[in-house]
């Protein structure tokens, strides 16, 4: 039962998600890791450095994705 509540939890986790990853976003828009850092570097869309990781607001990216498909 306690496996149930910990996958439920983790489900749960994954469809509230506040960022991508650069993997992330690079598969999303179907374009290279590096493509994604430059267009982070052009500050398109709101991103913070953690670390040696970046992480991509999903909010921003989505807004920002939206108004250009």
């Amino acid at each position: 039962m306690a496996d149930n509540n910990i996958t439920e939890n983790t489900r749960q986790a994954d469809s509230e998600k506040r960022s991508y990853s650069v993997e992330e976003a690079a598969k999303i828009l179907g374009v290279s890791k590096r493509s994604v850092y430059k267009l982070c570097s052009q500050e398109l869309f709101k991103s913070v450095r953690i670390g040696t990781k970046l992480r991509i607001s999903k909010k921003s990216f989505d807004e920002w994705l939206d108004g250009n498909a």
